[in-house]
């Protein structure tokens, strides 16, 4: 969805700076919206497009500020003229998981203001395996994987969507996060089923691997489709040892009746505090009766989003979306995004969320 964009504004310089998160330099707005995307927390940032410098006697010094640098914050913004500057507002947060044929089509729709209409693209899906299907291919090929251990991998599909990384790169530089979705696979491994640090360790290691090999912004977990016995540590201990190995990479789950196994601890981390984001994808649901669950397990509402897909409809999309809205949640995510008519919801959604006239999709783009 869009960053409000409101040109030549910045923070002012006697406003409260307790909200301030960090500079970027080098950047774009762009780049900027990518970085944002990062910590769910982030509701604002300052793009400076000149030098600049901003003073105030209760500081120990002056604020300097190049060409480039995004300066980004949490909270709400105190607006002041400055030419050097434009200031960008989060307006929401929407997912579109996407099969591998058509990874760069959440990249053909723009809102009023040009800027891409999707934030984050999710490749559906690579699978988690303990033997190597027919045809698949291991993601990190020079990763030792213990016999019977947990091997990431992928269909022909997934591996020329992964090596495709012209289009990634596109959806990149349009300000849009992409993550790979790895799915279980109807045998015994699994995201809820590893037993033991060692196994789960070096899954993790292939995991950090591809995302380094293919330009990933993170990893999404689906958590369906195992053969095995659930362990309940298994999720902590797995994103867990996934935060520490990609600290500046997204972690996110498709939600499903999973408060279970939140507030297991695993070396004094959580599954919930490990999570970037999470999507409920109990479609056709209310947001109101799945959501709220997650609060109160330990999950900020802005890293929660609800998912939606056509073939089981929401009752009424527009009060969905406005109790989303209104109740301080992330977003939308919609499913199947190759499918027109999944296109067309997400467009419903993302009007319903910011406006008419957000949802435009670009002239021979596929």
């Amino acid at each position: 969805m869009p960053w409000n964009k409101s040109p030549n504004l910045g923070m002012y310089e006697g406003a409260n700076w307790d909200g301030y998160v960090k500079t970027v330099p080098n950047s774009s707005p762009e780049q900027a919206r990518r970085v944002a995307m990062l910590d769910p927390t982030i509701t604002f940032f300052f793009f400076f497009r000149e030098y600049m410098v901003l003073t105030n006697p209760q500081w120990p010094s002056s604020k300097v500020f190049q060409s480039g640098d995004a300066v980004f914050f949490k909270g709400e913004p105190w607006f002041g003229s400055a030419t050097q500057c434009d200031a960008y507002q989060k307006a929401g947060t929407s997912i579109a998981y996407v099969s591998p044929s058509a990874v760069s089509a959440p990249g053909c729709f723009t809102t009023s203001n040009g800027s891409a209409a999707v934030d984050v693209v999710c490749i559906f899906a690579a699978n988690i395996d303990q033997k190597l299907p027919n045809g698949a291919t291991l993601l990190a090929p020079n990763v030792t994987v213990a016999s019977n251990g947990s091997i990431a991998c992928g269909n022909s599909d997934i591996m020329q969507a992964l090596q495709n990384t012209t289009a990634i790169q596109n959806l990149q530089a349009k300000g849009i996060m992409v993550l790979l979705t790895l799915l279980n696979n109807h045998d015994a491994a699994g995201w809820s089923e590893f037993t033991s640090a060692s196994d789960a360790q070096t899954f993790v290691k292939q995991l950090e691997v591809a995302v380094t090999t293919y330009g990933l912004d993170g990893i999404d977990i689906d958590d369906e489709y195992s053969a095995g016995s659930s362990v309940p540590s298994s999720l902590a201990m797995v994103t867990s040892m996934m935060k520490t190995a990609m600290p500046d990479k997204i972690i996110s789950k498709a939600l499903w009746d999973d408060t279970q196994y939140f507030g297991i601890v695993y070396d004094n981390s959580t599954l919930e505090q490990s999570l970037t984001y999470g999507w409920e994808m109990s479609y056709g649901t209310p947001p109101a009766d799945v959501l709220p669950k997650y609060v109160s397990a330990g999950m900020n509402k802005s890293a929660l989003s609800k998912g939606f897909w056509a073939p089981q409809p929401s009752a009424n999309a527009s009060a969905d979306v406005e109790w989303l809205k209104s109740n301080g949640y992330a977003g939308v995510m919609a499913y199947a995004f190759q499918d027109q008519v999944n296109q067309v919801l997400l467009g419903t959604l993302v009007d319903a969320w910011v406006g008419p006239g957000n949802w435009n999709q670009a002239a021979n783009c596929t």
